[in-house]
């Protein structure tokens, strides 16, 4: 026979039992998906202080987001391109904060890290580890697109070379047509690269993988930092309906727009500033992703569009 003494005995140790659990399920609830880190524009250079960039103060800035990277639980680490600011040597000791990390880091080429000799212009991917200037990885049941937005550019190749001198006509006929973004610090997406792009959003949709794609420049909101053809991008990823974000990097001040459902962040450039930061994680779930901003960078949540 239960009495109330029994009872009450037997609710208090249920009632314990469940606070207990609590916060291993609320943990669980928190860890859901995967997380990773994010840096934009270091831009390191051993030269005097700009304005509103610290070039050097960048070697800190990095390794002090290594260091916070290091004390969570990651998948990987990527830095959305211009790590240097100019000079090959630049590479030499933005890359000592890094060897720190316990993290893999996938890097993006931006517009400043061809800011050295044009016969040194060819081997900047691979002094950045990258085995091609665009690819894509998969991780867990996403599809991360690494885009060169340098691709067709007045400063990633060599003086003379067909793709500069190609590079050069397309600039001045985006001037004649006061296309905005027609700058000489911004690239244009090739054609053949466009191409790969398209298969490659397909044969995601054939996995069932949604993407995410990284970038240097931005495709909007429409400004003047944007990919030289974004209208021409941004129709791509109208018909693929999974794609679900883009995250780049370029405008330092950052920004934020949504096309077709699809979130653009961009992301603010670590450069900036003497003292404060800028970087963040993103956990990315199978709905959203939520990025957790530090220093200047904002924290967001984005949720992804239906596919």
């Amino acid at each position: 026979m239960m009495t109330p003494h029994s009872w009450n005995r037997r609710g208090f140790l249920k009632a314990t039992l469940l606070a207990a659990a609590a916060p291993a399920i609320l943990r669980g609830a928190v860890q859901a998906g995967f997380e990773i880190g994010l840096v934009a524009d270091a831009q390191f250079a051993d030269i005097d202080d700009k304005g509103t960039r610290f070039y050097r103060n960048s070697l800190k800035k990095l390794g002090d987001a290594v260091e916070h990277f290091n004390g969570r639980n990651l998948d990987f680490c990527a830095h959305l391109g211009d790590l240097i600011d100019r000079e090959w040597r630049s590479f030499d000791e933005i890359s000592r904060p890094l060897a720190a990390s316990r993290y893999r880091w996938h890097h993006l080429l931006g517009n400043h890290d061809f800011d050295v000799l044009d016969e040194l212009k060819a081997k900047v991917p691979g002094r950045l580890g990258m085995e091609q200037r665009y690819r894509f990885f998969d991780q867990r049941e996403f599809r991360f697109v690494i885009l060169d937005t340098n691709d067709v550019s007045t400063y990633a190749h060599a003086a003379g070379s067909a793709e500069r001198i190609a590079a050069a006509a397309a600039l001045q006929g985006l001037e004649v047509e006061k296309v905005r973004q027609a700058k000489p610090w911004n690239g244009g997406i090739g054609a053949a690269q466009l191409a790969w792009f398209d298969r490659t959003c397909t044969a995601a949709r054939t996995e069932r993988r949604k993407v995410i794609v990284l970038a240097h420049h931005p495709v909007a909101p429409e400004n003047e930092h944007n990919v030289w053809n974004s209208p021409a991008v941004l129709k791509l990823i109208e018909r693929h309906s999974h794609v679900v974000a883009w995250l780049n990097g370029h405008n330092h001040a950052g920004n934020f727009a949504e096309h077709a459902g699809v979130p653009c962040v961009t992301m603010r450039g670590m450069v900036e500033t003497a003292a404060t930061t800028a970087f963040a994680t993103a956990r990315i779930m199978a709905d959203r992703m939520v990025i957790t901003g530090h220093g200047r960078e904002l924290s967001r949540e984005l949720v992804f569009r239906s596919s």
